[in-house]
């Protein structure tokens, strides 16, 4: 390039030509490549003596681009891990706090835990390592990183196996992550999230419950079940319950299980409380009004009992959710709630093509609690609760992002041991809508699962207090036209 520029130097000295305005760069075009002037070139020796000026240019543009180094190639499948960002969602409500995603000079997607996030397992992350690792290399990954293997599953719906590590020593998650970024082995990694179910025990005893027969019951008339049951019942449909053990033999659920599976292998085989009820309150069909009283259940166990509630992690969960899809899941009903799972987020996505129904509870973090997730995903209708007046829950999320209603607020459940309890909460009007989805897809099990959303949303009542939310309404819609 000297001696170019002492051609042009002498060039304009010989023409007493005034300099040529500077060149402009394309930012679109990789490594600066000079696009030129189309317009002409300025100056009396570039007018005077083209012939010797312009070969001259594009020959210094050649060589400078024979000089230049390409960035080097990301992994060619990188992106189709990505979840649409919070900040390009269209719900109107969205977190403060959102996981840092970082793609390395190999294309690894490392996903940091948000600042201040404490719903996560403090040991613990999840990797998905690129196509062909074998074992040895796997292995070999443990001991550079000081890492334990603890799992690993296969989730077919995003064609991934997604291995789950202990962390060894006393290191923070978002350390360990950062030091991936460096390891070719790596497509993906990021925290592992803890999720909790949604409802309260409202104090009666189960044995009270049993032997006093049940309370008067207001879900049959805030919901129309009594109308909406002579057209419909929800046979035929399936519908999963992700939660804990649900107790199959209790008579208001037996002969309603269609499948189970156990994500939580080795753990005890005592029923809990939760599942049971949330099964109860779809194909209740003795003391409880059942929403969908002949659906039939696919039971997932992902939750087990913890001091302060059950809890369930990520991985078990979206292990559960591949299951119920590939058991012909109509309905998914996720009476829980958490962070931003982003392997939940894909695998709901998944789901959502596969053209499966997809409900949550909206969260009992009260009217100022950030929105809870997978409510909170595009590709999830988010349920709050009501009392028997049709008021909202006082403890139930609230914003944009929750779209129905239902009745929450000291419900009669099936407990296990054939015994019944009073429960209040964001999860048990998750599940009753979920039963509403099963009798609209009885009467029409074509309708994807956008027109059901939509339809669930249009026959709803208006709430007092609620931003776009509506009481849900099981008569009206199975009677809707498509």
């Amino acid at each position: 390039m000297s001696k170019l520029r002492l051609l042009l130097v002498a060039l304009f000295a010989l023409t007493f030509a005034a300099p040529a305005p500077a060149q402009q760069y394309d930012s679109g075009v990789r490594g600066g490549v000079p696009r030129g002037d189309r317009g002409g070139h300025g100056g009396i020796g570039i007018g005077i003596l083209p012939g010797l000026i312009l070969p001259a240019i594009e020959a210094g543009a050649a060589a400078a681009q024979q000089g230049e180094q390409p960035p080097p190639p990301r992994y060619r499948d990188h992106r189709r891990y990505r979840h649409r960002p919070a900040a390009e969602q269209t719900r109107t409500d969205r977190p403060n706090k959102r996981a840092r995603r970082r793609v390395s000079e190999n294309g690894a997607m490392i996903m940091e835990p948000p600042r201040g996030e404490k719903r996560l397992l403090p040991d613990e992350i999840l990797v998905d390592f690129r196509a062909g690792a074998s074992r040895r290399q796997i292995a070999a990954f443990a001991r550079r990183h000081r890492l334990q293997l603890k799992q690993s599953r296969e989730l077919t719906l995003i064609h991934e196996d997604v291995t789950r590590f202990r962390i060894i020593g006393r290191r923070q998650v978002r350390t360990v992550l950062l030091r991936l970024r460096r390891d070719p082995l790596v497509v993906w990694a990021q925290p592992h999230y803890v999720f909790a179910l949604q409802d309260e025990q409202s104090g009666s005893s189960q044995e009270s419950a049993a032997t006093e027969g049940p309370a008067p019951s207001y879900v049959q008339a805030l919901l129309h079940l009594n109308q909406a049951h002579r057209l419909a019942d929800g046979r035929g449909v399936k519908v999963a319950v992700i939660d804990s053990l649900i107790d199959g033999r209790h008579p208001e659920i037996a002969g309603a299980i269609a499948g189970r599976f156990d994500a939580l292998q080795g753990a005890s085989d005592k029923p809990a409380e939760h599942g049971t009820g949330m099964a109860s309150a779809i194909v209740g069909h003795r003391k409880i009004d059942g929403v969908a009283p002949a659906a039939r259940i696919l039971a997932v166990r992902a939750f087990a009992p913890e001091s302060g509630g059950a809890k369930g992690v990520g991985l078990d969960i979206a292990a559960g959710i591949d299951w119920a899809v590939r058991h012909k899941a109509q309905v998914i009903n996720m009476s829980f709630a958490g962070p931003p799972d982003p392997l939940l987020a894909r695998e709901l996505m998944a789901a959502a093509k596969r053209g499966v129904a997809l409900i949550a509870a909206a969260g009992n973090d009260g009217p100022r609690g950030a929105p809870d997730y997978p409510a909170a995903f595009p590709e999830v209708i988010a349920v709050s609760a009501v009392d028997d007046h049709s008021r909202l829950y006082a403890r139930a999320n609230r914003g944009a992002y929750v779209e129905l209603a239902a009745p929450g607020v000291d419900v009669l459940l099936a407990a296990p041991r054939d015994a019944y309890d009073l429960s209040t909460g964001t999860s048990v009007a998750c599940a009753e809508v979920s039963g509403v989805a099963a009798l609209v897809l009885q009467e029409k099990p074509r309708l994807s699962a956008a027109a059901l959303r939509r339809l669930l949303r249009e026959t709803a009542h208006a709430l007092a207090g609620a931003k776009g939310a509506g009481l849900a309404d099981a008569e009206a819609a199975v009677k809707r036209e498509k």
